[in-house]
């Protein structure tokens, strides 16, 4: 890939990230990192998210790193008074943020990539993100993704064909459980996702686990999978029992 189709690519996913800052109220910035092979790259960033996240990556504390090493999506109602990140918050006093407002919401979601989710989302506001911050991004995190996945692909095909199906498989494993809670518990998406994000986290198990466990569980069938079978996901006992528990409380909840 030359560089004009580098440059391409990357104008490709900055005008998905304005598109995401033009659907939130008080957004101030987004962007897209990748991490592989233990590199950090900022691929795309616009408005206060090339300095916000290169700041956190620095520091080595913030919620794009949190999401990095836990593969969920985190939220900051103010990052300058955060006491998840006192780093953070002290750093934001530096010089070079002088003039923000005082609240600094963030929100960073994974991208539904496979082997370890290695790109991360974030969005920056002039206010604490809400459920409907989340749903927006909840709507945006896929375009953005599989658009981020095919300009990788296509720059240094670094991810294989089956990889990137592998990617979209589960990405639609977990829009199905999506649809089942929706459905069982008369939910909207944004609440069935953060149904399945909250046992994802205490349950301690990777969401595109839990959701092929589960839609196994409420199929009574094997979920979707990648073709190649070197590439299937086979649920561990824990994720097993975890969308068994899962599925017995969004029951109980919709009698």
């Amino acid at each position: 890939m030359n560089d004009d189709d580098n440059t391409s690519g990357k104008e490709l996913i900055e005008r998905l990230l304005a598109y995401a800052v033009d659907e939130v109220a008080g957004a101030l910035g987004a962007g897209v990192t990748l991490v592989r092979d233990g590199k950090v790259e900022m691929f795309a960033s616009i408005g206060l998210a090339p300095e916000l996240d290169r700041l956190q990556w620095e520091l080595g504390e913030g919620p794009i790193v949190t999401t990095r090493a836990t593969e969920r999506t985190v939220l900051s109602q103010n990052l300058r008074a955060d006491p998840e990140y006192p780093s953070l918050a002290r750093a934001l006093d530096s010089t070079f943020l002088v003039g923000l407002p005082g609240t600094l919401g963030a929100v960073a979601t994974p991208g539904s990539w496979d082997e370890g989710g290695p790109s991360q989302f974030t969005l920056y506001l002039d206010r604490g993100p809400t459920e409907k911050t989340v749903a927006v991004l909840d709507r945006i995190e896929p375009m953005v993704t599989h658009a981020l996945a095919t300009v990788v692909f296509c720059q240094r095909e670094s991810m294989r064909a089956d990889q990137m199906a592998k990617m979209v498989q589960y990405r639609r494993v977990i829009e199905q459980c999506k649809g089942a809670v929706m459905a069982t518990a008369g939910l909207s998406a944004p609440q069935a996702f953060q149904v399945l994000d909250k046992a994802s986290q205490r349950y301690n198990v990777r969401l595109r686990e839990l959701a092929v466990a589960l839609a196994e569980h409420v199929g009574n069938a094997p979920a979707e999978h990648p073709d190649d079978i070197g590439h299937v996901l086979e649920p561990t006992e824990e994720s097993r029992a975890a969308a068994r528990k899962l599925w017995d409380g969004v029951r109980a909840a919709a009698r």
